[in-house]
């Protein structure tokens, strides 16, 4: 399975992943909004760790996913008989808003009993203008076991400006 993919729930293991997502959407923009305290952390029920927002990532763009999402989730929520494990239009907007989540607390966001790999790096990098060079992650090598995640944005890339994700100087594997 694709690390990314949303996994298949039924039943009331996707009810509830479905308003875990909606509630943790609904959190994050009352932050933005001024509503709570954007430095206030999230208790959340069977969480140790409080959630604490990273406000550098509230990126227009997300937060429009992220209203976007908490939207089409409210009609799930409110006619239950809608949410089928096996549509992937569903599970597409799950994974994405799971995605976009999980980079707003910098924490991974698991469903039911879903095993997913957790890199051995992860980097989040974002920029108005990008001159020089934005380098996610520079290392020597990688194990075959080694894992990366790069999320990198910029507004303008200049002509002398290069963005890279992963740059390894030498074999993988």
């Amino acid at each position: 399975m694709d690390p990314l993919s949303f996994p298949v729930l039924a039943g009331t293991v996707l009810t509830e992943a479905v308003k875990f997502l909606f509630d943790r959407a609904s959190a994050v923009l009352d932050r933005r909004a001024g509503r709570v305290p954007i430095e206030e952390p999230e208790q959340v029920a069977g969480r140790s760790a409080a959630l604490q927002v990273r406000a550098a990532e509230l990126t227009d763009a997300r937060l429009e996913r992220l209203s976007q999402a908490q939207g089409a989730l409210r009609v799930y929520l409110s006619r239950p008989n809608l949410l089928q494990g096996d549509d992937d239009d569903l599970r597409d907007l799950l994974a994405q808003l799971r995605r976009d989540l999980e980079e707003v607390y910098g924490c991974g966001l698991p469903f039911g009993d879903e095993e997913r790999p957790r890199p051995g790096a992860e980097v989040s990098q974002h920029a108005d203008e990008v001159s020089g060079q934005q380098v996610g992650i520079r290392a020597q090598s990688m194990t075959a076991n080694g894992r990366a995640h790069v999320v990198q944005t910029a507004k303008t890339i200049t002509e002398t400006g290069e963005q890279v994700g992963l740059r390894i100087d030498g074999s993988i594997g």
